[in-house]
């Protein structure tokens, strides 16, 4: 085992240069449950499990809980106003080695995206799919191609105030800048995203048939998000 350092959360753009020539944090146990509350509004959250106070969380901050599984009341206040009073089920996990985590964004004024931060790897990456893809004669096979690529480099969360983010590595928190490995990792990190970009990129999935400016679009739109992830 060896350490091996981040490479760059953005696109390896070297990819889409050769395409473009040749068309022209550790997981828990199982027996854990976490909530991770996030505070976008505009004042701090009280937050009360089974009637009893367990956290304020300032604005723009969250907080980390953790429980057995079972049935809890939450009870989450912004000033006066009751964001929500509410029972909620904390399963179990059902998979080995990977605790139960769940986001919960209560007055649900953030979007939330999710990236692999990439640890080592070699020049020779995706080599293969880049020679395989020289035969390919279809100039829009080819585009359609590079754009997949492309909006595989992050994964929107839905809207909902309450998400299960079980399996992700890091949540809302910066990932290590070393790992230990034997070759190349990769680790899930989850990061907030503003509406606006959240938007766009909900947009741009939909286009089936992309033109090379639908490709430029989002490269520079994944450049904008990925640059303000942690």
């Amino acid at each position: 085992m060896v350490f091996i350092a981040r490479t760059t959360k953005s696109f390896q753009f070297g990819l889409i240069s050769l395409l473009m020539l040749v068309s022209s944090g550790c997981n828990v146990g199982p027996g854990e449950v976490y909530v991770l509350i996030d505070n976008a509004g505009t004042n701090p959250l009280v937050v009360e499990v089974d009637g009893k106070e367990v956290a304020n969380i300032p604005v723009g901050d969250f907080k980390k809980l953790s429980y057995p599984p079972g049935e809890y009341q939450f009870r989450i206040t912004s000033g006066d106003e009751v964001l929500c009073d509410l029972k909620r089920e904390l399963v179990k996990s059902d998979r080995f080695g990977v605790g139960r985590k769940y986001l919960f964004n209560p007055d649900k004024n953030n979007r939330y995206q999710t990236y692999q931060a990439k640890y080592g790897g070699s020049r020779l990456d995706g080599m293969l799919q880049n020679t395989m893809l020289s035969y390919q004669k279809d100039e829009q096979l080819k585009r359609q191609y590079i754009y997949r690529q492309l909006l595989k480099e992050i994964k929107l969360l839905p809207g909902d105030a309450w998400n299960d983010v079980s399996g992700i590595d890091y949540v809302l928190e910066e990932p290590p800048e070393f790992v230990m490995s034997r070759g190349t990792a990769r680790r899930t990190v989850l990061a907030r995203l503003d509406q606006r970009s959240y938007e766009r990129f909900k947009q741009m999935e939909k286009i089936e048939k992309p033109t090379d400016e639908d490709i430029d679009t989002l490269d520079e739109l994944l450049d904008e998000i990925l640059s303000q992830a942690p």
